[in-house]
């Protein structure tokens, strides 16, 4: 009795162990003859109908198999894998979806009632909300935040997505169309840009670029005589426009001053000089960078001034007279000089200007001069007498050759529009440049 127990026992044992099973993940029981385990599915065959044909199921349906008493795959329980990613299109549409890949402007996933189903493609900009195994993904919010805003210089209000801020220029498209074309606006046409509500760039004029046209409206220098005090007098300038290409230019010079010594003559006076400044050709254009159009700026260029100079000053001089009278306690006789000049001199010079803040001017000329001097030096002594030409203001040769010369340079100052004496806007261009080149 006892051999057929063990005898029973034993053909149960077989019988088991050459059964397999699969437990699906609906929850399943299969009772199988396994063939083969692949990577991706498994063949089988029910078990006890070794004749009928081999049945293949895919491994991700399969939860457990068993084979030959041995578990060869044990898919824990998972709660995220069967968790439902949730899609709000902006049409209001709810897709539940398990989502495959999330791209930088689209995501593909699949229908989660159909994971062998095809792979779709979304773009990111229909949706308004996902949900990614119960993370949010993606939020686009409606209260206006997540619009960029660009105000143009004009009070444009432009309502968009900002790809780029560059250097000169500003990418975007608009908010409404995001699948459409890039758009592009000069920053200098921009008053400010806002992103996510928050103030990222806003316009500064450049008080030092001729992008700026308010530049071409500072019409007006203070200047100062950069050489002066090295010839004895101190002198300033004012600079204004009239029209475009007719300037004034008036100075006032205070005789006496110096940066060095002169024991032989300590002149004292003061000399006005002025006249109308007529700029030449096309050296005094420029372009501006935001229209390209060329502009004849009112204050650079070369030029003719007409100059008339009034001159007044009286100095102290010396001559030595030890070898002509030895009556003379000392060696030196003083004397004083008192001069008045007016003269007329023709100049040509050139003004340059730096960072529109700055200039720097050179000039020259020649005229005539009439002028009354007279001397307090005796007259047996006036053979040793030697008028030197310098007048401060110019150099004169004297009745027999009245000739004048000027030169110097100046440094000068762009004043603020404000002092532009309330002139209308300066925009008149000049004549086309000669070389088509550089035409805009």
């Amino acid at each position: 009795m006892k051999n057929h127990f063990f005898i029973f026992l034993l053909l149960i044992t077989c019988i088991a162990s050459a059964q397999d099973t699969i437990v699906t993940k609906k929850g399943d029981i299969i009772k199988v003859k396994i063939t083969e385990i692949g990577t991706e599915d498994i063949q089988f065959k029910i078990f006890g109908q070794q004749d009928a044909a081999v049945i293949i199921m895919k491994r991700i349906e399969i939860k457990k198999a068993i084979v030959g008493g041995q578990v060869i795959i044990n898919e824990k329980d998972d709660l995220t894998s069967e968790i439902e990613d949730v899609i709000v299109k902006k049409t209001g549409d709810i897709l539940k979806v398990k989502v495959m890949e999330i791209g930088t402007g689209e995501i593909k996933f699949k229908l989660f009632n159909n994971p062998d189903g095809p792979t779709i493609s979304m773009l990111k900009s229909e949706i308004k909300t996902m949900k990614v195994n119960g993370q949010t993904v993606i939020d686009v919010k409606t209260n206006g935040l997540n619009e960029d805003i660009i105000t143009k210089m004009d009070g444009t209000v432009i309502k968009a997505k900002i790809i780029e801020i560059g250097a000169g220029e500003i990418k975007y498209k608009l908010y409404s169309n995001p699948d459409g074309p890039e758009i592009s606006v000069k920053k200098q046409d921009v008053n400010t840009v806002k992103i996510n509500g928050e103030l990222v760039y806003k316009h500064k004029d450049d008080p030092l670029s001729v992008s700026n046209k308010s530049i071409l409206n500072k019409t007006s220098i203070v200047k100062f005589y950069f050489l002066s005090p090295f010839f004895h007098h101190l002198a300033v300038g004012y600079e204004w426009m009239d029209k475009p290409g007719f300037n004034w230019d008036v100075a006032l010079g205070i005789i006496g001053p110096s940066v060095v010594t002169n024991d032989d003559r300590k002149p004292r006076g003061f000399f006005l000089r002025g006249g109308p400044k007529f700029l030449l050709g096309s050296s005094s254009d420029i372009v501006t960078e935001d229209t390209k159009e060329r502009y004849a700026h009112p204050l650079k260029g070369k030029y003719i001034k007409i100059d008339l100079i009034l001159n007044s000053f009286s100095s102290t001089n010396s001559i030595d007279i030890s070898s002509s009278s030895p009556t003379y306690t000392t060696s030196k006789l003083y004397y004083k000089e008192t001069c008045q000049s007016l003269a007329i001199n023709i100049q040509y010079g050139k003004q340059h200007i730096f960072g529109n803040a700055l200039t720097m001017e050179w000039y020259m000329g020649c005229g005539y001069s009439f002028e009354n001097l007279t001397s307090t030096l005796p007259e047996q002594y006036k053979i040793y007498y030697n008028t030197s030409p310098v007048r401060y203001s110019h150099l004169y040769f004297g009745k027999d050759f009245p000739v004048v010369l000027t030169a110097g340079i100046t440094i000068g100052l762009i004043l603020p529009e404000k002092w532009a004496k309330n002139r209308q806007p300066y925009s008149k261009k000049p004549s086309p440049p000669k070389n088509p080149s550089i035409r805009k």
